[in-house]
């Protein structure tokens, strides 16, 4: 049985006073009309009294209700447009780094660390990142070195294309082109044309390390040209951009920026991006294609008040989850992040926009190339928000994970903790909080290893120790790249991460 912590206890506390109240609403509403019209008198509800003459509602009570349907359609759609306000603020992170020029790359050439703000990054493989505007550039070539790994996706992060082994280039290498939404253009031969349903797109490929160094994966990267078609007799040379070194910020916010964003997506990209319901959710509370964007002060302060709340809900539906499909094991604590297998959401024969939020605040990155179950090759994550007793990973605390022997892989694993609060890479005042493969972790006699998690370190354990920040909660993501059978069977499983005695 769990243990119940007194926050826990304390929303119980809460629901059951709010489940009482929404009871004796019921029935008094019951007492005074069987049907629960509203006459003349009040309704009382979680939002205040809501007065009514004669079945009519005043004013005031006008007021309250419209701004409620405000601010919850603004939740709804905060919720559902996550991955694509999560995917544009990639795409302008990534394109206002550093110079800002047209075409430039950025590439995290000595890796990623904590400086960088980007959605459960990892600190062992290397990633270089590219914003294609075709609005501004039209159609748009990217010339991909051979065994290069990665893809192309729209705004919505579904992908376009992918490159690599099992990409469109087959491993080979090769010129793709990217044509905007619509074009009616001549479509030159010797390229591998992919058509965008959106003007921004986004171009993300990884390398991994050889004898534990970086180099030759971004002398592979920074051998990409990306140029506009229109200049393909003389290209434009590539503008490489260093995230090892430049701050990049690439990550959301939960307030009413949130919402400018969504309006400038709306407003710079075709209508059909989106559903009709979705346009007309958008609309109805003033974000639609065509229509300038200008609320007044009470609107703003309205979607600010529905990106917090949508931000509290969303952070409720990541990390709080009570989907049974979640967990990796039924013993344990481990959770995966495709709920369901899925990158299109849709495993349960309809979308699923809760299991999407969930893994859209903590991650980034729907390729059906993550959740592809093949042995020894690709890649697999698991990760936890909470301690064996069920309790939240605390940063003024101290655990261990022992991971049993023979770790499933074929190519590399490795642990990297996460700041619960921005869901990037702990700033721990290390360049790197992680453990891995490639970090030279004390393995034990009987080839297992033990991983220390607090905001000092236990004695004599500084190799496989992650320093914690008191004050934040943390989260960890095991990776295992190239996971063998014993991880797909279960028959290898990490224990839960235990408080230390």
């Amino acid at each position: 049985m769990l243990k119940k912590s007194k926050f826990a206890a304390g929303v119980i506390l809460f629901s059951s006073t709010i489940t009482m109240l929404g009871t004796a609403i019921e029935a008094k509403a019951q007492a005074t009309d069987p049907h629960g019209w509203a006459g003349t008198g009040s309704i009382t509800s979680r939002y205040g009294n809501l007065d009514f003459v004669g079945g009519y509602p005043t004013a005031d009570t006008g007021r309250k209700l419209d701004d409620l349907l405000i601010v919850n359609r603004a939740i709804e759609a905060y919720l559902t447009q996550m991955p694509t306000v999560s995917w544009y603020r990639v795409w302008k992170g990534v394109a206002e780094a550093g110079p800002a020029t047209p075409n430039q790359m950025v590439v995290w050439e000595s890796l990623m660390n904590a400086q960088t703000l980007l959605l459960t990054g990892n600190t062992e493989t290397v990633y270089a990142m590219s914003a294609l505007d075709l609005k501004r550039d039209g159609p748009t070539v990217v010339e991909a070195p051979p065994m290069l790994l990665g893809g192309v996706s729209d705004l919505r992060q579904s992908e376009l294309v992918g490159i690599g082994p099992t990409g469109a280039d087959k491993g080979k290498g090769g010129k793709f082109l990217f044509l905007p939404p619509g074009y009616t253009g001549t479509v030159p031969k010797g390229y591998i044309v992919a058509r965008s349903p959106t003007y921004k797109a986004v171009f993300g490929v990884r390398g991994f390390l050889v004898d534990g160094k970086p180099d030759k994966a971004v002398a592979l990267m920074k051998s990409t040209k990306i140029y506009p078609l229109a200049q393909a007799a003389k290209p434009p040379r590539t503008t490489f951009v260093d995230g090892s070194t430049s701050p990049v910020d690439t990550v959301f916010d939960d307030n009413y920026q949130y919402f400018d964003d969504l309006a400038n997506i709306i407003a710079s990209e075709p209508a059909g991006i989106i559903s009709s319901s979705d346009r007309f959710t958008l609309a109805s509370i003033g974000i639609a294609n065509g229509t300038p964007f200008s609320p007044d002060a009470n609107r703003r302060a309205l979607l600010g008040e529905a990106a917090r709340l949508g931000g509290a809900i969303a952070r409720e539906n990541t990390y709080a989850s009570s989907d049974p499909a979640r967990l990796v094991y039924p013993d344990r604590r481990w959770e995966l992040l495709f709920v369901g297998g899925s990158a299109t959401w849709d495993s349960q024969g309809y979308l699923n926009t809760d299991r999407r939020a969930g893994f859209a605040y903590a991650a980034i990155g729907m390729s059906p190339a993550m959740v592809d179950k093949v042995v020894g090759k690709g890649s697999q994550y698991i990760w936890t928000p909470r301690d064996s007793n069920g309790a939240w990973l605390d940063g003024a605390k101290s655990y261990r994970l022992h991971l049993p022997p023979d770790i499933p892989v074929k190519n590399f694993w490795s642990v990297v903790v996460y700041d619960a609060q921005s869901r990037s890479m702990l700033q721990n005042g290390e360049k790197f909080p992680s453990i891995s493969q490639y970090t030279n972790p004390v393995i034990n006699a009987d080839r297992s290893v033990d991983i220390y998690f607090g905001p000092a370190a236990p004695k004599e354990q500084h190799v496989n120790w992650i320093r914690t920040v008191p004050g934040k909660g943390w989260f960890p993501i095991i990776r295992f790249y190239g996971p063998s059978q014993a991880f797909f069977d279960k028959t290898w499983q990490p224990d839960d991460i235990v408080p230390a005695q």
